[in-house]
């Protein structure tokens, strides 16, 4: 007969004897009888479990005990590779050494593997078909692709020890509108189709929100059927969802498709200097309206661009039926394999066809808009439907027994309400019954942490907001001694504020974009009382551990901004049945994210530290009051001097 739950987590038990010094704290085990009830009941879990809860062990070992097939979905790579490289290996030994009957006593015969979207391994064809181009690699960074793609055992491009530029990996990836796949000649040993079959046979596969969400729109194909889903960092799945259902129409994606076939096919280029100006005017025709997001019902020029690019579109398809065959760079072994690339550069240009579709005339439950891309600055149409609750109710919760929600921000109130803590996630997602929990924290939040907020005439929608909290900010910092992340949640802001106090900071100061995100915390992390003001970006998924970071410092309430036309979209449909939307998203969506401040700061029993909150609302508003109760219990300051024996006591650590 298997261990009970408690028995795995006691100090005695399977995870004790393979992990030394293991201490399983009472939210752990809560959560993980919860899971593995769900598992055996058939029932959706939502748990929130914060920083130092050990939400991983407690949702592995239920998955590892079931004997089902189970994805695991995470929002960010690091979290991918934790699971993949070290919690589940450890949790699978613990469970083979104890006897579990559900996982064997060679702990090989677990088989887990972690499957990442196609783009991210190497074709093999792609590889072959340049080099016999090009004898010589057109760039070094090229030539040492090459190198790898020559040896590389799995394709990955994680192993490169360099970041190769997208336009020149876009060249041997193995995107599927230039797959053929059966007809290749290297199919058998093709490293993205060797790594579906294993994902097969596996009894655990470990993916990230955007494969798992973009295989839910495409029905399948992406990853092969499972019995169980565990979505960690689930405050993500709604963002995650919405981009695997956006259609985009830009620069960057006609550039795509016409370099796919120019691969293929011996294209004419009048087609290149046709896109080039009809893109070129529908970038200027965008850039008339201010702002870097906004509806696209907002532009009434915007037609007549699309317009011509659809008609372009249509050329390129009729030329493409005409000279499927004939235009070939390569000609093919059969007529099946030409009638493959055919049909794949026919997709890429109908889901162009598409999105101009659903740009000009979207349905009920969609909104199109236009933003600038973070990547190259230049406007793109997107459109996508603002509510996707419905859709993964039909695809998701519906059809999968139990899937597990958890993740350490998700709870829109303190756990003392008896109910509605995980409403604004259910709402959100389509999530209609299941069992809720909200594991207790580890951590001694009135000992550990102080919260300040500003007093209520410091508005940040004030002219004079920089001038009054500048001081603040100061005052702050230099209580904490530096060790400090400031936030914003605009770009304005955060130049703002950084060019008014930086001659008066004594400490190492960056800000965000002066440096890649990557040496940014690389020098946070070995930079003596570093101060980094940054935006809403660093939020999420940093981890900076012991006390390099002590202060957090927050410019505002992180309300979604009311003028992002999807936010506007879904305020307006809460607004249509007659709920406040205010209070159903914009209150639950500040909560999640000062809740991240918070994770930043305090993440083992030793860490100490200041959340500091610079927007007076907080304290006087009736919404204030609803956020500030659902953040963790720390003990709330009104002067930053109490700062002083506060941190005096951490002062030897800090030295």
């Amino acid at each position: 007969m298997p261990d009970t739950i408690d028995t795995v987590f006691s100090p005695e038990g399977a995870l004790a004897r393979v992990l030394p010094g293991f201490e399983a704290r009472a939210g752990q085990v809560q959560m993980a009888q919860l899971v593995e009830r769900g598992f055996l009941e058939g029932m959706h879990t939502i748990v929130e479990a914060g920083t130092g809860v050990g939400k991983s062990f407690a949702y592995l070992v239920p998955a590892l005990r079931s004997g089902k097939k189970i994805v695991i979905s995470t929002g960010t790579i690091a979290l991918q590779e934790q699971l993949f490289e070290k919690d589940i290996p450890l949790v699978v030994r613990a469970l083979a050494a104890s006897g579990d009957t559900a996982v064997s006593g060679n702990a090989r015969d677990v088989r887990v593997t972690l499957v990442k979207g196609r783009n991210h391994y190497l074709c093999k064809q792609k590889l072959e078909r340049l080099r016999s181009d090009r004898l010589i690699a057109p760039s070094r960074t090229m030539e040492r692709m090459w190198e790898w793609g020559s040896q590389t055992a799995s394709g990955d491009r994680a192993e490169l020890p360099f970041l190769p530029s997208s336009d020149e990996w876009e060249q041997i990836d193995a995107d599927a509108d230039d797959c053929v796949g059966e007809f290749c000649e290297h199919f058998r040993e093709c490293f993205f189709f060797k790594k579906r079959d294993e994902a097969k046979y596996a009894d655990i596969i470990v993916v990230n929100h955007a494969l798992f969400f973009l295989d839910l729109v495409m029905g399948g194909g992406l990853l092969p059927a499972y019995d169980l889903v565990v979505l960690d960092e689930a405050h993500q799945c709604e963002r995650w969802a919405t981009a695997a259902l956006t259609a985009r129409l830009s620069r960057a994606t006609v550039g795509r498709m016409l370099r796919k076939l120019h691969r293929t096919y011996e294209l004419p280029k009048s087609f290149d200097v046709e896109f080039e100006e009809g893109i070129r005017g529908l970038e200027s025709t965008l850039a008339r309206i201010p702002g870097d997001k906004y509806p696209l019902r907002a532009n009434e020029d915007v037609s007549q661009p699309l317009e011509r690019l659809r008609s372009s579109l249509f050329e390129l398809e009729n030329w493409l039926y005409a000279n499927w065959h004939g235009a070939l760079r390569k000609k093919p072994e059969n007529d099946a394999e030409a009638e493959r690339r055919r049909d794949l550069s026919l997709r890429a240009i109908l889901a162009h066809q598409a999105a101009i579709d659903r740009a000009q005339m979207p349905s009920d439950e969609a909104i199109a808009w236009v933003e600038r891309a973070e990547s190259d600055g230049r406007f793109e149409v997107n459109s996508a439907p603002y509510d996707v609750s419905e859709f993964l109710d039909q695809t998701l919760f519906s059809r999968t027994p139990s899937v597990v929600l958890t993740s350490a921000t998700i709870a829109n109130a303190a756990s003392t309400r008896n109910q509605g803590v995980f409403d604004f996630l259910k709402r959100s997602l389509g999530v209609h019954d299941a069992q809720e929990f909200i594991a207790p924290s580890p951590f001694d939040y009135h000992q550990q942490a102080r919260f300040f907020v500003a007093p209520s005439q410091v508005n940040p929608k004030a002219v004079d907001f920089a001038r009054k909290a500048g001081p603040l900010i100061e005052e702050c910092l230099d209580r904490s001694r530096g060790r400090a992340f400031v936030l914003f949640t605009s770009y304005a802001r955060l130049r703002e504020i950084y060019a008014s106090v930086r001659e008066r900071i004594a400490f190492p100061m960056r800000m965000q974009g002066e440096l890649s995100r990557t040496r940014l915390l690389e020098w946070f992390r070995t930079t003596p009382h570093a101060v980094l003001f940054a935006t809403g970006s660093f939020w999420e998924g940093i981890d900076v551990a012991g006390d390099r970071l002590s202060c957090v410092i927050i410019d505002r309430l992180p309300f979604p901004s009311p003028a992002d036309p999807l936010v506007a979209a879904r305020m307006e449909a809460f607004e249509a049945r007659g709920i406040d939307g205010f209070d159903a998203y914009m209150v639950p969506s500040a909560i999640v994210r000062l809740k991240q401040g918070f994770g930043r700061l305090i993440r083992s029993t030793t860490d100490r530290g200041v959340v500091a909150l610079l927007d007076g609302r907080a304290a006087s508003t009736h919404y204030g009051a609803t956020i500030l109760s659902a953040l963790p219990p720390a003990k709330r300051i009104t002067h930053l001097d109490e700062l002083v024996e506060f941190f005096d006591f951490d002062g030897e650590r800090s030295g």
